[in-house]
């Protein structure tokens, strides 16, 4: 009886629970959790990123301590200071933030803390952009500020009363960390009160540049002036890198090879085009020692911006002013683009080629230059000089009037003479004026810049008469051939005088007169008018004109010269001469009218 029962109760119980229990809950929740999350975060945050930095967006500063002065740490299309320059020292009611702004690695600048905020000088904003200046207006390219490029500095100012006695100097260094100044412009202030300001620039090579402005009540020039009223301002600004920008050359890169004698001279190159690969087109940088734009080799040399405007003209201030190897005075008068100035000028090779400007080389000179009027009555002449450091200038062509009014070009050729740093002149003058013993035009309207370029050498020896056919018969050539004219040259000196006295039948065109038509003409200038009826007709009445001197510090004006000057004496025979101590020079004027026979100023 006890064998059935105990054997069929145990069986069934134990084994039915544990089967389905255990199966069913680990299968669905370790699969769908960690699937979606680790895919979905990284897409987002890694796409965007780069994305942003593709275009070359405008920058705003941030204040940098390292340096002192507001940063622009990224490249871009233009860098802004906004407000970080605002107000000036410690002035009322205007205390500029992070005082003085200027740049702690080179030389730091103590602004003037005299007058109050937005009654007396301060600068308020600089900016600078990626672009250039077209007939006076900024026109921003949108891309990045890149090496061998164009920009401009816009610069917002407050100025005193009229503005007249403020003046801006605008400063460039291409390297931020060791800052080398080089002036880019003065510029006075155009009015009063809030006054904005643009000056453009090529971007030389380097990646962390920077402008300083230094803006003064009177004084001279200067990166760090220290007047009570003055205020100075940096802006460092990041350039992007343009791989294909020419350094400058090594000097005399790689010489003929020498070091290696292959006895017969066959490595050295019967034309140095055939050595050393060209350089390119070279775009002209200042020179302070030669005070005039400077190529290095290349197969052409422009001065790209660095001549443009005149003088001082409103609207118009040339850079480096006056841009001439023998301190010429460029005139004062008129407006940019509405009288007489020299832009541009560009020196290539004649007969094309992609080789270095070489001795022997036909070369032509291009200048373009603004007009006056129908241009009618402007003229240009042409120089060269073989050696820059000491020129002697010989005339190319002859003398050429304008083709018209407005932006013209006018060119001339040459042959290159030996020399390896040789410099061409460009004359351009209201009327029918004498350039004198320098070569330097004196009118109110009139303009003379220089350009120097570096010419290889032409190892086949050139010829002792180079330039016979290629440099054409100056004006004098009439009488007795070309005159080449020195400072030590008195026979020449005197035939000049003897020569001007014998063509001068009567009054020289004033500047009142066109120069047309024996001395008839529209008026030019203040209370005559420019065209229109507002001119009277010279009446040609007969009288001598005479060449004056003056000795003084600095430039006078043409009608200072002629009423306080004197003729040529042992002082003063020829323009540029040493005449007196602390920095005294002689200044000359042609054409004087007979009777100022003032005597000599003491300035």
């Amino acid at each position: 009886p006890p064998t059935n029962p105990p054997t069929n109760p145990p069986t069934a119980p134990p084994t039915n629970p544990p089967t389905n229990p255990p199966t069913a809950p680990p299968t669905n929740p370790p699969t769908s959790p960690p699937t979606a999350p680790p895919t979905a975060p990284p897409t987002a945050l890694v796409t965007p990123a780069p994305t942003s930095g593709d275009g070359a967006g405008a920058q705003e500063a941030v204040f940098d301590s390292g340096y002192g002065v507001p940063k622009c740490a990224n490249t871009g299309s233009s860098c802004d200071s906004l407000a970080l320059l605002n107000g000036r020292g410690t002035i009322a009611s205007g205390n500029e933030p992070n005082l003085s702004n200027t740049n702690s690695n080179g030389n730091t600048c103590t602004d003037g803390n005299s007058g109050s905020y937005h009654s007396d000088e301060s600068i308020d904003q600089i900016t600078v952009t990626a672009g250039d200046i077209v007939s006076g207006t900024p026109v921003p390219t949108g891309d990045f500020i890149v090496e061998g490029g164009r920009a401009y500095v816009t610069v917002k100012l407050w100025c005193w009363g009229s503005g007249a006695s403020d003046t801006a100097d605008i400063y460039l260094t291409k390297d931020a960390s060791s800052p080398d100044w080089q002036l880019l412009n003065s510029i006075t202030c155009p009015g009063g009160g809030a006054q904005t300001i643009v000056q453009a620039f090529d971007v030389p090579k380097g990646t962390d540049q920077s402008v300083r402005v230094n803006f003064r009540y009177n004084g001279s020039p200067s990166t760090c002036s220290s007047g009570g009223y003055d205020d100075h301002d940096d802006l460092i600004f990041t350039v992007k890198e343009n791989p294909n920008l020419t350094p400058p050359p090594t000097p005399a890169p790689t010489q003929p090879p020498t070091p290696v004698p292959t006895r017969s001279p066959t490595p050295m190159p019967t034309n140095a085009n055939d050595g050393p690969g060209p350089s390119g087109p070279q775009t002209a940088s200042y020179d302070a020692v030669l005070e005039a734009p400077k190529c290095s080799y290349g197969t052409s040399c422009s001065s790209a911006g660095l001549l443009n405007g005149r003088g001082t003209i409103n609207n118009g201030n040339e850079p480096n002013r006056p841009n001439t190897l023998n301190s010429c005075t460029d005139g004062n008068s008129g407006s940019y683009h509405g009288d007489e100035s020299i832009d541009k000028i560009v020196v290539t090779r004649a007969s094309g080629g992609d080789g270095d400007l070489t001795e022997g080389d036909l070369v032509t000179i291009t200048a373009t230059v603004w007009c006056w009027s129908t241009g009618s009555s402007d003229n240009i002449d042409f120089y060269y000089a073989s050696d820059a450091s000491n020129p002697v200038w010989n005339q190319i062509e002859t003398r050429q009037q304008c083709p018209g009014g407005g932006a013209q070009t006018v060119t001339a050729s040459y042959t290159l003479p030996p020399g390896s740093i040789q410099a061409v002149r460009a004359n351009l003058m209201y009327g029918q004026n004498d350039a004198g013993v320098n070569k330097c035009v004196t009118g109110s309207y009139d303009d003379t810049d220089d350009l120097v370029i570096s010419v290889r050498p032409n190892t086949a020896s050139i010829s002792a008469s180079i330039s016979e056919a290629a440099v054409r018969p100056s004006k004098h050539d009439d009488v007795q051939g070309a005159i080449e004219f020195s400072a030590k040259d008195a026979e020449a000196d005197s035939l000049m005088k003897e020569l001007k006295e014998l063509n001068t039948g009567g009054v020289k065109p004033a500047e009142g007169d066109d120069g047309s038509d024996g001395g008839k003409g529209k008026g030019k200038g203040k209370g005559k008018g420019k065209g229109g009826a507002g001119g009277s007709e010279s009446t040609g009445t007969t009288a001598l004109a005479t060449d004056k001197y003056i000795c003084s510090k600095h430039a006078p004006l043409a009608s200072t010269i002629c009423a306080d000057g004197s003729v040529a004496d042992d002082k003063c025979s020829s323009e540029g001469q040493r005449c007196g101590k602390k920095g005294k020079k002689c200044w000359f004027m042609s054409g004087c009218p007979a009777g100022d026979d003032g005597e000599e100023s003491s300035e």
